[in-house]
C-alpha cells in the first residue's frame, strides 16, 4: 500500500505547488526533487542518475564536469551551465533528465518501500531537468516500465540477480556486432546485476534490464543461484536458467509495488 500511498502523494503535488524533497525510505529507496508541484529529479542507489548518464556514457568530460560545477552557485544550476558551454544540447539534457528520473522512480518502485516524507523547500537537487516532468506522467509510464518487465518470459530482479553468460553466450560474442547487447555480454560475469552493468555503461537502467530480459530468453546468460542456496534441499531447480522455486524475492517481481496515479485508485 505505501506505493499507492506515494503515487498518491505524488499526483497530488502539482495541487499544493509543493516544492521540496520526498525522501523514500526502502530497498534500493531514492528522492523525488519537486518545484512548484512538478518533479525536476528522481534520484536512487538503484539506478544511474543524469550525472552517471553523461559521464560514463563520455558526453561529457570529468574535467568539463568539474569546471562546470566549480562556476555553478548552487548544483541545480549544472545543467544550464553545460548548455551554456555548448558540452551538451539543451534537448539532448532534458532526454537524459528524463530518462534518470523514470529509471530513479522505476527503481523505487520495483524495490521495497518502507516510508516517505516530505521536507519542504530543500534545493538539493544534483542535476534538475530544464523543463519539469508532470508528476502523473513520471507515475503512469513509471508503472508501464514495472509491468513490461514483470510480463517477460523470464522475470528476474534488476537489483539482485546476477548474471552469467552461458557458453552459447560466451561463442555470440565473436559474432555479435558491437552495440549495447554486446557491450552488457562483455561485462556480464556472474557476479553483476543489470543494475551493476547500467551503472558501469552508463545507459539506462530499463534499456538494459529489457536486453538482459532478452539475452535470458535467447539462453546467453543466465541467473547465476548464490553459492549457499546450491546444497538447498528446498531448492528445487527449473530445467531452463536454473532458477530457485522457493526463495521468497529472488525473482524480484514479488517486491513490485505498483505506481499508479491517485485517479486509477
Amino acid at each position: 500500500m505505501r506505493g499507492l500511498e506515494l503515487a498518491r502523494t505524488l499526483s497530488e503535488a502539482p495541487l499544493g505547488r509543493i516544492s521540496g524533497t520526498l525522501l523514500v525510505a526502502g530497498d534500493p529507496g531514492g528522492s523525488f526533487h519537486l518545484r512548484g508541484g512538478a518533479i525536476v529529479e528522481v534520484v536512487s542507489p538503484g539506478a544511474p542518475g543524469a550525472e552517471t548518464l553523461l559521464l560514463r556514457s563520455g558526453r561529457v568530460s570529468e574535467a568539463d564536469w568539474a569546471s562546470a560545477t566549480r562556476s555553478c552557485p548552487t548544483e541545480r544550476l549544472i545543467g544550464a551551465e553545460l548548455v551554456a558551454r555548448e558540452l551538451v544540447g539543451a534537448a539532448e539534457l532534458q532526454l537524459i533528465c528524463t530518462a534518470a528520473a523514470l529509471d530513479g522512480a522505476l527503481a523505487v518502485g520495483m524495490g521495497r518501500i518502507d516510508g516517505f516524507s516530505l521536507e519542504h523547500d530543500t534545493q538539493d537537487c544534483r542535476l534538475a531537468a530544464l523543463q519539469a516532468i508532470e508528476p502523473d506522467w513520471l507515475v503512469r509510464e513509471a508503472e508501464r516500465r514495472i509491468r513490461a518487465l514483470a510480463s517477460r518470459r523470464r522475470p528476474f530482479s534488476p537489483f539482485r540477480t546476477r548474471l552469467g553468460r552461458t557458453d552459447a553466450g560466451t561463442a555470440s560474442l565473436d559474432t555479435t556486432v558491437a552495440g549495447e547487447r554486446r557491450e552488457i555480454l562483455l561485462r556480464v560475469n556472474g557476479r553483476r546485476s543489470a543494475r551493476d552493468i547500467a551503472f558501469l555503461l552508463g545507459r539506462s537502467l530499463y534499456a538494459v534490464a529489457v536486453e538482459v530480459s532478452r539475452l535470458l530468453g535467447e539462453g546467453l546468460i543466465e541467473a547465476v543461484v548464490p553459492a549457499r542456496f546450491k546444497d538447498s534441499p528446498v531448492r528445487p531447480a527449473t530445467a531452463a536458467g536454473n532458477l530457485p522455486r522457493r526463495l521468497p524475492g529472488a525473482s524480484g517481481i514479488t517486491d513490485i509495488l505498483p505506481l499508479r496515479p491517485a485517479a486509477g485508485l
